[in-house]
């Protein structure tokens, strides 16, 4: 597959990016995942699940249903609090792109999804904070990145950090709490784990 193809299924695959007023933002986040799948072993961007613990789930459906959340949370949160100030831009590119090193985090296995050893020694995110950075993206964008996991011991340095962090927390509890697992807001980083 070529890049202008996979640029193509990109931005087909997250219609959120279009809710970006910035061209060279949306731009700069479609080349960020091009650059990451051309590394992965993933012929299918659809095809990388989530987690390998859930993968029913797809990467990329995660990361839309958590604009999603994003979003909406953002706007009824400056609803009932009008002093709050969200900006979307950032808050969207961050959720575009928090999970972004999961391509190459998670690979096929002959038994299924199973994490790589990119995953087995770096912290999740990091890679992506770094593709991020490459790509010329501000550092602000990079803690965004980094701060969505505990497992880089990033903090969370905005209000849209936090949001981001919580809501995909949130997300995962979900599904393990579904599924009888121990729930990561309550026994720390155990991502990856049963």
């Amino acid at each position: 597959m070529t890049d202008e193809q996979r640029q193509q299924v990109v931005e087909e695959s997250f219609p959120s990016l279009q809710q970006l007023k910035d061209p060279d933002l949306r731009r700069d986040i479609v080349a960020c995942w091009v650059r990451v799948w051309r590394e992965s072993k993933w012929e299918e961007l659809g095809s990388c699940p989530f987690n390998p613990n859930f993968p029913e789930l797809s990467l990329v459906d995660h990361i839309n249903c958590l604009a999603e959340l994003c979003l909406g949370a953002a706007g009824i949160m400056q609803k009932y609090n009008p002093s709050l100030s969200i900006d979307h831009e950032y808050l969207l590119t961050g959720v575009l792109l928090h999970d972004l090193s999961k391509l190459v985090e998670i690979e096929p296995g002959p038994q299924g999804p199973e994490f790589s050893s990119l995953h087995r020694h770096m912290p999740h995110s990091t890679y992506g904070a770094f593709v991020a950075m490459a790509q010329g993206l501000d550092t602000r964008v990079a803690n965004i990145i980094l701060s969505h996991t505990k497992l880089t011991g990033a903090t969370p340095d905005s209000p849209e950090a936090v949001l981001l962090h919580y809501l995909d927390y949130g997300m995962a509890d979900v599904l393990r709490a579904r599924d009888g697992l121990d729930l990561l807001m309550v026994v720390g980083s155990t991502f990856g784990k049963k």
